[in-house]
């Protein structure tokens, strides 16, 4: 008994190959257990300054393995990752997938349980919970508005758009949010689309997130100008174009409930 509870309230050292991992693990109150992350956890600010192993798709073994940790973290699409940890045998790799609502939620419980925190893990899935579906009735209107999420183009144009389609993780909060994605009928998680697909769809609202993360106001007026000489769509006309700039719409993790929370403010305008 006391050396289950023993094992249970013993600090790891932890490694993460994801920023979702890494969120969801500071989240929880453990990011003083974290020994490494990737060049891309840059939230919360405590997890820029952990030693890096890498970008998400390139982490270095030796790197990770030379931080000496008994837990790494991982997407399970990181396959190749998955099998040079484990042929070491001396590391308990975890493989998780974060890419809807629901697989946030089961992350958070694995990760939790396997540090020996699964009443954490419970509240903050149930706290999440709580955020995403706190005044959906004011967003339980007919119709709907048509949104269309871009999330990448050429700069400074509407050419080379790559917009977000049916099954995506960004799909799904479009509709938690009370919206319909315009794209919702391509089977492609993330289609490209030419202009002239933009205005056959003519959407109500156009959510977009410029070709490279969007920090500065200058940066948010960049993509308005990008869009304000097509006034025949509707969207512009009617000043429905908003430039999206929180990282947390593409890493899904626990900041998924304000990501849902800023898109319904949006589309209530």
């Amino acid at each position: 008994m006391w050396l289950v509870l023993l094992f249970a309230l013993a600090s790891h050292r932890i490694v993460s190959t994801a920023p979702s991992v890494t969120e969801i693990l500071f989240a929880l109150g453990a990011g003083d257990q974290v020994v490494g992350d990737t060049l891309y956890c840059n939230y919360p600010e405590a997890a820029k300054s952990k030693p890096k192993i890498g970008g998400y798709a390139t982490p270095n073994i030796e790197l990770i393995l030379a931080l000496n940790p008994d837990l790494v973290f991982v997407n399970d699409s990181q396959t190749n990752v998955v099998a040079a940890l484990r042929q070491t045998g001396r590391i308990d790799v975890i493989t998780l997938h974060p890419d809807s609502v629901s697989g946030i939620y089961r992350s958070i419980q694995i990760i939790a349980e396997k540090i020996g925190m699964p009443e954490r893990g419970t509240r903050l899935v149930q706290s999440i919970d709580n955020e995403i579906h706190q005044n959906t009735g004011r967003t339980n209107r007919a119709p709907k508005p048509k949104v269309l999420f871009v999330v990448g183009r050429t700069p400074a144009t509407v050419a080379g758009l790559v917009v977000v389609g049916r099954g995506s993780y960004l799909n799904e909060l479009i509709e938690l949010a009370g919206g319909v994605n315009a794209a919702t009928d391509v089977v492609l998680q993330y289609p490209r689309f030419s202009f002239e697909e933009v205005i056959r769809r003519d959407p109500d609202i156009i959510l977009d997130m410029g070709h490279d993360h969007i920090v500065t106001e200058s940066e948010r007026q960049v993509v308005k100008q990008v869009w304000q000489k097509y006034f025949f769509l509707r969207a512009v006309r009617h000043d429905a174009v908003f430039p999206i700039s929180g990282e947390y719409f593409v890493t899904p993790g626990p900041r998924v409930g304000e990501a849902v929370r800023e898109l319904r403010r949006i589309f209530s305008r």
